[in-house]
């Protein structure tokens, strides 16, 4: 399995319990495994997690759009966890940043 970092240009479109998804103009291949940190509240939390899948959305003079999910089934429970409540609670906006170089 080939790890990479979060595309530069990763913008959420949706976080599920489940399933997080982000946009970009880069395709992932599924089975990837992808390093990013998702801001919930305010507060980093560094995550990997696996490509499930890689859709083309979009095709403009730039080129193409990509809709990558990722699939959050295969986190820590206590992450999972934090997720299910940030999304329970309804506010504030995640945010996706790349994660810190070591």
């Amino acid at each position: 399995m080939s790890r990479v970092n979060l595309p530069r240009d990763a913008a959420l479109v949706e976080l599920r319990p489940e399933a997080l998804t982000f946009a970009s103009r880069r395709a992932l291949l599924p089975g990837t495994a992808v390093s990013f940190t998702l801001v919930m509240e305010g507060q980093p939390l560094p995550l990997e997690a696996e490509v499930a899948a890689c859709l083309v959305v979009a095709k403009d003079r730039k080129g193409l759009l990509f809709h990558v999910r990722l699939t959050l089934e295969g986190l820590a429970r206590s992450d999972r966890r934090l997720i299910e409540l940030f999304i329970g609670k309804g506010r504030g906006a995640p945010a996706l940043a790349p994660t810190p170089a070591k």
